[in-house]
């Protein structure tokens, strides 16, 4: 017995390098695949983030004052900006006579909530009435507002891949159904 194991030679260079080979092709295909998944992940965590910031800007839209907020849809614009309330003052026209939408009579909260910047990237956020989705009066259209929050990165592509847009809907509620 002891003279079979003597015969014993071991690997030869040729396999162990042919095992190698293997292993490397083996290995550089999983490095492959979490660089993909960090990747989606990374987009995803982007995209978690622009909704939330959207669904909080749906979320103070649904506190303002529901007549005037209409008012001002129906007469001025369809959309509320950072920029549409930035330069008001106490005697401007146009959409600043709407200034006093907001709870706290500041213009500086709305331009906080549709500007916000998280992670080192500057988002924008477009609140628009969907004037397509109104109900008649006898449907309860005096009773809600269709909205919408539209997120994007300021810098385009910054927020990563898949990322560039996102968009969450709801409505403004009357003060007597609230």
């Amino acid at each position: 017995m002891l003279k079979r194991f003597k015969q014993e030679q071991g690997f030869t260079l040729i396999e162990v390098l042919a095992a190698m080979l293997i292993l490397a092709i083996v290995a550089l295909a999983f490095t492959a695949y979490f660089s993909n998944a960090l990747t989606f992940s990374k987009s995803n965590q982007n995209k978690t983030i622009m909704s939330n910031l959207a669904r909080s800007a749906v979320v103070y839209m649904q506190k303002q004052d529901f007549d005037r907020l209409e008012a001002y849809f129906n007469s001025f614009s369809p959309e509320i900006t950072s920029q549409t309330f930035a330069s008001c003052g106490t005697s401007s026209p146009g959409a600043c006579a709407f200034a006093d939408i907001f709870d706290d009579g500041s213009t500086d909260v709305i331009t906080a909530v549709l500007s916000p910047s998280v992670n080192g990237i500057d988002y924008r956020i477009v609140i628009t009435h969907q004037s397509e989705l109104a109900k008649s009066d006898a449907e309860g259209g005096n009773l809600l507002l269709p909205i919408t929050a539209t997120i994007r990165p300021i810098s385009a592509g910054k927020s990563s891949l898949g990322a560039d847009e996102v968009t969450v809907e709801g409505y403004v509620n009357a003060k007597v159904i609230r």
